[in-house]
């Protein structure tokens, strides 16, 4: 009795799967705005934060399927609420910074309640775009977007796409990878490619080959190795542009230059292992020719 092989499962189209993904980030958008609403959940707008994230780098991947300029439209959509929340996370990480220096004093407990007020004012701004609906334009917009038909021209095999993406994600990484890490912009743009490769082997992995998934480990270590450095740049700016008196200023910014010394040599210490996880697996070898 002869058995018929099993056929491999079919590869969905890309729209299709990229459809479903986005779908899939604003169900989890949409959950966590009443628990932002109420003020009862401490994780609420990280995870909002989080799931406009994944969303806007989503929409960039998918510029070759709806066209830029309709993709980009719904991704400023996103953007007010992408920079309120942006901007509330360094202010949180503004005081975990401060916390971590162990400075003492007067003058700094002073400033740090008056950090902390910010903060608040910050996460009240948050929520009230929330409350005023201004996340459900953006919504709509996305929704419009997945409705539309995809150009017979413009459409790709899931697995095709995303391996594209993934090797644009990574070749990025790669131009950028040699950034001097006292350069503060640079290694911004090095973190955001970073970010970007691993939210791309993430969302797209089950259709990625393995290697190619895994390349979202080492890139998720490097994102935060960056971004903790990121951290204390920005601490740095925002005590240099403080009304601190002088000597308490410079106390801090010494603190925060050692810290951010520190941070380097971690980094430093890592990048040599990590980066050669985000190496494409090397071709077997051809098998010799028949003479």
């Amino acid at each position: 009795m002869t058995t018929t092989p099993a056929r491999a499962p079919r590869v969905p189209p890309a729209s299709t799967f990229a459809a479903r993904l986005l779908r899939e980030l604003d169900r989890e958008l949409a959950a966590t705005l009443p628990r932002v609403s109420s003020h009862a959940d401490g994780e609420a707008v990280h995870d909002m934060r989080v799931a406009i994230r994944k969303t806007r780098t989503l929409l960039k991947c998918v510029r070759p399927l709806y066209g830029r300029f309709h993709a980009d439209s719904v991704r400023a959509a996103y953007t007010v609420l992408h920079r309120a929340t942006g901007t509330l996370r360094d202010e949180e990480v503004f005081r975990e910074t401060l916390d971590e220096l162990g400075l003492g004093g007067e003058i700094l407990e002073a400033f740090r309640r008056s950090r902390a007020r910010r903060e608040a004012g910050l996460r009240r701004h948050v929520v009230a775009l929330v409350r005023a609906k201004r996340v459900d334009h953006a919504r709509r917009l996305l929704d419009a977007l997945l409705t539309l038909p995809i150009h017979p021209k413009r459409e790709r095999a899931a697995d095709q796409f995303a391996r594209r993406m993934a090797e644009r994600a990574r070749q990025r990484v790669e131009r950028q990878r040699d950034a001097d890490p006292s350069d503060v912009v640079a290694m911004h743009d090095l973190r955001i490619a970073y970010k970007e490769l691993r939210y791309v082997c993430e969302l797209f992995g089950p259709v990625l080959p393995s290697d190619v998934a895994e390349q979202a480990r080492g890139a998720a270590r490097f994102q935060k190795r960056i971004g903790e450095l990121h951290d204390v740049d920005m601490a740095l700016a925002a005590v240099t542009r403080s009304r601190l008196p002088v000597a308490s200023k410079a106390r801090v910014l010494a603190a925060l230059r050692r810290l951010r010394v520190r941070r380097v040599e971690k980094y430093v210490a890592e990048m040599a292992p990590a980066a050669a996880s985000l190496e494409p697996a090397a071709p077997p070898p051809a098998p010799p020719r028949a003479r």
